[in-house]
């Protein structure tokens, strides 16, 4: 299993391993090369979308590094796809490390407003917005108090900055280098606050390396305590959540609520934080700048974040069969 591939979805771990063993298997690339497996990858997910004899019900789409280009933006075609995609009837949930509030702008100009939902925070907060900015929130689950000062504790020996996500607020133990990035990239300012002061678990906790120094993260993943795990979202974020929560788990639990089978289910992500999700869903798809695995892993890879792969997969989806 990759690191940071995840963990079982729900109360049956052994489903979970063997279907990972059964994909990652047949996506084994072959020795001539990554270019060769990637077109007969796509040439097999193709083949799958045009034997299907039923609509897709659900798209679940990762935010940073796929849906949004690696500027951060949201282009007109991927906004113009979303609507026909949805004007078809198929449901987009969002699914991302990101919380609620640095989610709320991306919701808006997709017109993804109550009721559709999201999964935000790694998975801890599912919820949705009103179309005048209220968040509702559907489930969430913070982590224990006591965890969470540990890794707190922990990280800031390492010399690391530690961001705090509970609910819609966004809390940090110091401004650095790397908070001052995220929060441009995010678009909203996070509140300095002292993390042992706090009353309530997070629903997150986040830490950043500087750019070139990921290794320094082992120190906080290594002393991790039981109930707490860690994904990377991408090599320099170490993103922190109570045991049992990732994006799979909290997208299942949509997919329940609303009568939807997982098979029914396609997921479109880049990172080491969305395998398990890809896993999940009935039909995986990852744009071309996704990371290794990733794309290993993948039944479909489309066109990068940069080239509205959103876009491509969700037209790929809206016309397979029903």
């Amino acid at each position: 299993m990759p690191p940071g591939y995840g963990i079982a979805l729900g109360n049956d771990p052994a489903s979970f391993s063997t279907l990972h063993q059964d994909r990652t298997a047949a996506a084994a690339p072959p020795r001539d090369g990554a270019g060769r497996y990637r077109r007969q990858m796509n040439r097999t997910g193709e083949q799958r979308l045009r034997k299907r004899e039923r609509n897709w019900r659900l798209v679940a789409v990762d935010v940073d590094g796929t849906l949004l280009t690696s500027d951060h933006r949201l282009t007109t075609g991927v906004i113009e796809a979303v609507r026909a995609a949805r004007a078809r009837g198929l449901e987009i949930v969002l699914t991302t490390s990101r919380p609620p509030a640095a989610l709320w702008p991306i919701l808006e100009e997709l017109g993804l407003v109550e009721p559709a939902e999201f999964v935000g925070s790694q998975g801890a907060l599912t919820g949705t917005f009103t179309a005048d900015g209220r968040l509702r929130e559907v489930d969430r689950r913070p982590m224990p108090l006591d965890l969470a000062r540990k890794t707190v504790d922990d990280a800031l020996r390492a010399g690391l900055a530690v961001n705090w996500y509970a609910g819609d607020a966004w809390l940090v133990s110091h401004v650095d280098d790397q908070v001052r990035r995220e929060a441009r990239v995010v678009g909203c300012e996070p509140v300095v606050a002292d993390l042992a002061a706090q009353v309530e678990g997070p629903d997150k906790l986040l830490v950043i390396a500087p750019p070139g120094d990921s290794d320094v993260l082992a120190a906080v993943s290594g002393a991790l305590p039981a109930g707490l795990h860690a994904q990377t979202s991408n090599p320099t974020y170490l993103e922190i959540t109570r045991a049992d929560v990732d994006k799979a788990s909290a997208l299942r639990d949509l997919c329940r609520r609303h009568g939807v089978a997982h098979d029914d289910v396609a997921a479109i992500g880049d990172g080491m934080n969305d395998m398990a999700m890809l896993a999940f869903a009935g039909f995986a798809v990852a744009p071309a700048n996704a990371r290794p695995a990733v794309l290993e892993y993948a039944d479909l890879v489309v066109p990068t974040n940069d080239e509205d792969g959103v876009a491509r997969a969700l037209e790929a989806l809206v016309a397979a069969p029903g």
